[in-house]
């Protein structure tokens, strides 16, 4: 399946090389978007948001658990013809997870945890329309991404630990336009499949190890709504 994704970004690349489809024309494409997700008494797992099973807490009882994660994709790229679109773009992340009066494996007595994280990465990626002359259009988005990740673990109001993390990305995502008029789009994104790969460490510690991922990621914090401007 890894191979398939790697495929699917080679193909992209042979598109945008021999694209000699209709005009070309200078049409430019400004755009972003975005996703919030609000928990209440969920499981206190580690609030980041890639698939790579870092980090983490267990714990065997927990009372008032909150989750939150915020996230914000600007882009910017340029049409090469009606069905492809090639763009940068960037993804800002945070992610914030609260529990009272919890039991954590290792500590007597119950705390109060919370972690904390801020992730900001940069990628490049393509678009691929299917339909580009219909009202909603629906489109296939790989993707290649380098992140940059820093959270924090906090017990009783004591930072205990720090961890970071850098690491690629490669996937495919799926989408929605919807075409308000000639130069204004509403958008809707959603996961697909990803690859991870890189490496995560406690800070001021010897531990460091590096990790990798690979499967679908269909869910709440992967869908994003957004919208764009042709310029």
């Amino acid at each position: 399946m890894k191979k398939l994704i790697l495929l699917a970004l080679a193909v992209s690349i042979i598109q945008i090389v021999n694209a000699q489809e209709t005009e070309i024309g200078n049409k430019l494409i400004l755009g972003g978007s975005f996703n919030f997700l609000t928990q209440n008494n969920t499981y206190p797992l580690s609030s980041l948001s890639i698939n790579s099973g870092i980090g983490g807490i267990y714990s065997n009882s927990t009372n008032d658990t909150k989750n939150t994660t915020f996230a914000i994709t600007p882009y910017f790229g340029k049409e090469i013809n009606p069905k492809l679109f090639v763009g940068l773009q960037l993804d800002y992340r945070i992610g914030r997870y609260k529990a009272e009066d919890t039991f954590v494996f290792g500590q007597p007595n119950s705390i109060d945890f919370e972690r904390n994280s801020n992730q900001i990465g940069i990628g490049l990626f393509t678009r691929h329309i299917l339909n580009p002359n219909s009202t909603f259009s629906f489109f296939i988005q790989p993707y290649l991404e380098y992140n940059l990740l820093n959270e924090e673990e906090i017990q009783d109001s004591n930072v205990t630990q720090e961890e970071k993390a850098n690491y690629f990305e490669v996937g495919a995502g799926l989408g929605i336009l919807y075409n308000i008029n000639s130069k204004i789009r509403a958008t809707l994104r959603t996961g697909g499949l990803n690859y991870v790969n890189g490496k995560w460490e406690i800070k001021d510690t010897d531990t460091e190890k590096d990790f990798s991922s690979f499967g679908t990621n269909l869910n709440l914090s992967t869908i994003f709504f957004g919208f764009e401007i042709r310029i």
